[in-house]
């Protein structure tokens, strides 16, 4: 009987961490989402598509004729 409680305060603690560790883990990614959007949005105010803007900053190059100085 103490073996099955220590069992189960063990899984309930690794629940606990494991949690925690996604709660973190997705603050990371709001972070990066609101910088890849607020990228977009500054390249496409300059007069590009959308999808000129999404190669650009995901590390592409942008292709002559408009703005590229940014």
């Amino acid at each position: 009987m103490l073996a099955y409680g220590v069992t189960q305060i063990t899984a309930t603690v690794i629940s606990a961490i494991s949690l925690a560790a996604i709660a973190v883990g997705l603050c990371a990614v709001k972070q990066e989402s609101k910088a890849f959007n607020g990228c977009v949005e500054e390249v496409t105010t300059a007069g590009r598509s959308n999808a000129e803007a999404v190669r650009y900053c995901n590390g592409g190059r942008l292709t002559k004729g408009k703005r590229t100085d940014f």
